[in-house]
């Protein structure tokens, strides 16, 4: 009986939607970036002194590009600071006719990536 009680209790509050990582807006902080035939390519530009030595010891550049995939591009352009990880999460599943729940699961592996990067950040849904 008391297992009864608490998932009853349970299923009575409120969602909680402050931990609910799907419901997080992401907004794009690496500003450096151009779109290329419909792909997006991040300048990367090398802070560190050591390494910025050591391209110019064997005259290389200090910058890199990263040319993004088009899965990656398209995620990249859906960023818009409005859109919760959940929205973009359901127009690529309509793009790539593909289950919400298998590109959720892409999608936020991606922006965590993104994130350790420093490239994006995430602000709470205000609704």
């Amino acid at each position: 009986m008391k297992n009864t009680k608490n998932i009853t209790e349970i299923e009575n509050k409120e969602d909680d939607t402050k931990h609910n990582f799907a419901l997080y807006v992401p907004e794009i902080k690496h500003s450096d970036w151009k779109e290329d035939n419909g792909k997006v390519v991040l300048c990367l530009k090398t802070k560190d002194p050591i390494k910025r030595f050591l391209a110019w010891m064997v005259n290389r550049k200090s910058i890199t590009n990263l040319d993004l995939d088009d899965r990656c591009s398209a995620v990249w352009k859906y960023i818009d600071g409005e859109r919760t990880i959940y929205d973009i999460a359901k127009l690529m599943a309509e793009t790539y006719k593909d289950d919400v729940n298998g590109e959720l699961y892409r999608l936020v592996t991606y922006l965590k990536y993104l994130s350790k990067r420093g490239w994006i950040k995430f602000k709470e849904y205000e609704a």
